[in-house]
């Protein structure tokens, strides 16, 4: 699990994002944090983008 929060800014890589991904949703304890989870979406999207660019 990882120590990140959704508020320490943008993940540096798609696999980052996905283990705060994980965490948010191993916390969710019955309530689904809505806004939190598509926050990490658009940050997990960026980061596929950026590593992407980077293998080109």
């Amino acid at each position: 699990m990882s120590s990140s929060s959704a508020s320490s800014g943008p993940a540096t890589s798609a696999a980052a994002a996905n283990e705060r991904i994980r965490a948010l949703v191993d916390a969710a304890d019955g309530t689904w944090p809505a806004e939190a989870y598509e926050v990490l979406l658009l940050e997990w999207a960026a980061a596929l983008h950026d590593d992407v660019d980077k293998a080109a």
